[in-house]
């Protein structure tokens, strides 16, 4: 399989999933040992977009997941931004 191919479809899916999507605008504030946090979804998907393939892959297969059983993507989002400051 042609990698760099891959990674490609990949990005492009993630674009086109969060342009239909047409997200609202959510920020949520985390206090994690002490120090405030305050992240919004936007950021969160220009983080994602900027992400090694690997982790894009693994985000859309979560994405697409989500996407099949309607769930919720902001609460999704906004767990991956709690992650992301609770391993700092």
């Amino acid at each position: 399989m042609n990698q760099p191919k891959f990674s490609k479809l990949t990005r492009v899916y993630l674009d086109r999933f969060f342009k239909d999507k047409n997200l609202p605008y959510e920020q949520w504030d985390f206090i994690i040992d002490g120090v405030n946090h305050s992240v919004n979804n936007y950021y969160v998907i220009d983080s994602i977009l900027k992400a090694e393939p690997e982790s894009q892959r693994l985000i859309a297969d979560a994405l697409f997941e989500l996407e099949d059983a309607d769930q919720d993507v902001n609460a999704f989002l906004k767990n991956l931004a709690l992650q992301r400051y609770s391993q700092e």
